[in-house]
């Protein structure tokens, strides 16, 4: 009894356009849960959804035959490509495997050296920003280019407490260019990698530090270590186009062998 009412009560029309009607059950659904006045947000929607109707209605009226057969024939092949897609990836993620041994990056490495030439200058190093009043600034001065292990866990820690900004991970590579714009100078990049090894600078309110360990120029070959992640990307993708054509043979071959297919 009370499904049944509930089901009638959800099938209640809110509002009508022409033929076509808003159940509560739409309403109900499109509200949403953290929304402070939903009496309000109601009213808003039952209004869009009136003026939506009337402009569908106004063009499904005034339009001709044509135009709308060719929108159908665009929204269908739209759903087609929408299901083709889904299931090609619910396929690849069910099936194919995403592990590629590091010999095959090498391998690919080796035999496209130049599209792995830098267009961007590349440094291991840190980077750290302080407010100019921050305290223990002469012990920051030392930790931060230090190679002991006890003071980078220092500086770690004083970078957690005092630093606005920070950048530590002086083993990977990164591109200079996203250190070199915050400066608070106007540098040549080139120049500076090769002079600079360790400064800092300041402008009115904070103080910069970099330390730089390594640098690799642009126009120069990149590490393998730099590009591996988008190397592995490619192999990937290759894998993919190979696994879904390999897919479409066999499904293509088997429709054959059991008369699903007739080309008259």
């Amino acid at each position: 009894m009370f499904s049944s009412c509930f089901n009638q009560f959800e099938k209640k029309v809110v509002a009508t356009c022409y033929n076509k009607e808003l159940l509560l059950s739409e309403l109900i659904e499109n509200i949403p849960q953290e929304h402070e006045d939903s009496s309000f947000f109601a009213q808003e929607y039952i209004n869009k959804w009136i003026r939506k109707e009337l402009m569908l209605s106004h063009a499904e009226m005034n339009l001709n035959d044509k135009i709308k057969d060719e929108f159908d024939i665009q929204v269908n092949d739209f759903r087609e490509s929408l299901l083709i897609h889904a299931y090609k990836e619910q396929l690849v993620l069910q099936n194919l495997d995403s592990i590629i041994d590091n010999n095959l990056i090498i391998e690919y490495y080796e035999k496209n050296y130049e599209a792995f030439i830098l267009n961007k200058s590349i440094f291991k190093g840190r980077y750290i920003v302080v407010d100019k009043s921050a305290p223990k600034l002469k012990q920051l001065d030392r930790l931060y280019k230090s190679n002991d292990s006890d003071d980078f866990i220092e500086l770690v820690d004083y970078c957690n407490q005092f630093a606005k900004e920070y950048y530590l991970q002086d083993t990977v590579w990164q591109y200079f260019t996203t250190i070199a714009q915050q400066l608070p100078i106007q540098i040549n990049e080139e120049q500076f990698l090769i002079n600079e090894k360790n400064n800092y600078f300041e402008d009115d309110y904070y103080r910069y530090y970099i330390n730089i360990d390594d640098y690799i120029l642009k126009g120069k070959q990149s590490p393998l270590a730099f590009v591996s992640d988008r190397i592995k990307n490619v192999l990937i993708n290759k894998k993919k186009v190979k696994y879904l054509k390999d897919l479409e043979d066999k499904l293509f071959n088997n429709a054959i062998s059991i008369n699903k297919i007739k080309i008259y």
